[in-house]
């Protein structure tokens, strides 16, 4: 048997393949359109910055190359105006966003992507409300009581009508435990008359300040209150033969403010605000099946103002002043000359109250807040059960020796 080796291509035969698949790429280099042949570079997209505007705001920008050609997607939202060759202003419109495209003479490009929102999106409302309330009291009391015995016959006014305060074996006589400042006891040098005169004067000043923060978005309700709540026993309506049940319910009191804050500008804020100051009042207070339910003492207002951001306003001075004058005594009696004041007694008293409410409304970014209102806390570098976590440390053996 012959073996016929098959012999692979020979060199002739690849040079003239390689020659054959390089033919056009070599007739087109060296053709006649060579020279004007140019590479094209790859275009790189500028960097899109963006411009946040309120309605009604512009926006300057400035170049250090001359502008030849500008375009605005959406003209509606916002326009451009050109000052100088090198100076645009920007002026929002409407609501939304459009893109701003800028040419310049070097043939460089400029994107601006502008966004057009209301002053009031994002935007929340501080509202800061100082009540400063000034207090005078002043309270004056005059009396004289007398007590006439003799045999059966007995007549007293004042603390001395019901003559407890004379010992009926000893004949001492005890001053009652709710006498005035300065109390004057005596008989006159007689055995049948006793005479007692109190006087006392008041006078004492009070200030309440309080100055409650709430914050709440725009077009929002926010409420506060700073005080309790009493119960108010309510009786319910009983079946005909049962005991009527009753329920209680709470009312509140103390300092409360109610607002709704709307940012009508950048630079002005439209308030609805109802601050109030309510206390308990036992002078008036109403005792029903063995409860005393005190009255409140209310004072608010209510209303709807504009105010600049950052300025306040006092929205509220009220000054009230009661005065009371109590004359009790005999009738008849008390109203005679110079002895009318050993049958009679006086009590004066006069409350002033002087209440401002002063109102700082402030717009604060939740994106970028003011200095004081952030917190900034250590952060918490204690590890617990540190000394467990440790790694034990080495022992070390003194020299030539051994535990």
């Amino acid at each position: 048997m012959i073996a016929v080796a098959q012999a692979g291509p020979s060199p002739l035969l690849r040079l003239v393949t390689l020659t054959v698949l390089l033919l056009p790429a070599l007739i087109g280099a060296q053709g006649p359109d060579a020279s004007d042949s140019v590479i094209t570079p790859v275009a790189i997209a500028p960097v899109i910055q963006k411009i946040d505007l309120p309605i009604g705001r512009s926006h300057a920008i400035s170049t250090t190359v001359d502008v030849i050609r500008v375009s605005v997607a959406a003209d509606a939202i916002a326009d451009v105006l050109a000052i100088s060759p090198r100076e645009l202003v920007i002026n929002a419109k409407a609501l939304g966003e459009t893109d701003l495209l800028l040419w310049h003479a070097d043939g460089t490009r400029a994107h601006y992507r502008v966004l057009v929102h209301s002053p009031a999106d994002r935007m929340q409302v501080l509202v800061s409300v100082k009540f400063a309330e000034v207090r005078r009291d002043v309270l004056t009391e005059f009396g004289v009581s007398g007590l006439y015995r003799r045999g059966e016959t007995r007549i007293g006014s004042g603390v001395l009508r019901d003559g407890q305060q004379v010992d009926p074996t000893t004949g001492a006589v005890s001053v009652p435990a709710d006498a005035r400042f300065l109390t004057l006891l005596s008989s006159f040098g007689t055995r049948d008359f006793m005479a007692l005169l109190q006087a006392q004067e008041e006078q004492g000043k009070v200030r309440t300040l309080a100055e409650p923060n709430i914050m709440a978005g725009n077009k929002e309700d926010a409420s506060f209150l700073a005080g309790g709540e009493i119960p108010v026993p309510i009786a319910q309506n009983a079946v005909p033969g049962q005991v009527a049940a009753v329920t209680i319910q709470y009312r509140e009191f103390g300092i409360r403010l109610s607002f709704n804050g709307e940012i009508v500008s950048d630079s002005l804020i439209r308030l609805k605000i109802t601050p109030e100051v309510s206390t308990l009042d036992y002078a008036n207070a109403v005792v029903l099946a063995g409860f005393r339910i005190p009255a409140l003492r209310t004072r608010r207002v209510q209303s709807t103002l504009d105010v600049r951001r950052d300025q306040s306003l006092v929205i509220s001075g009220l000054f009230n002043d009661e005065r009371q004058q109590v004359r009790s005594g005999v009738p008849g009696l008390k109203d005679l000359p110079i002895v009318g004041a050993l049958f009679s007694s006086r009590s004066w008293q006069r409350n002033e109250t002087e209440l401002v409410v002063i109102v700082t409304p402030v717009v604060v970014d939740p994106m970028r807040p003011r200095e004081q209102d952030i917190l900034r806390a250590p952060a918490n570098t204690t590890l617990p059960a540190a000394s467990v976590l440790r790694p034990p440390e080495p022992t070390t053996l003194p020299p030539g020796g051994s535990h």
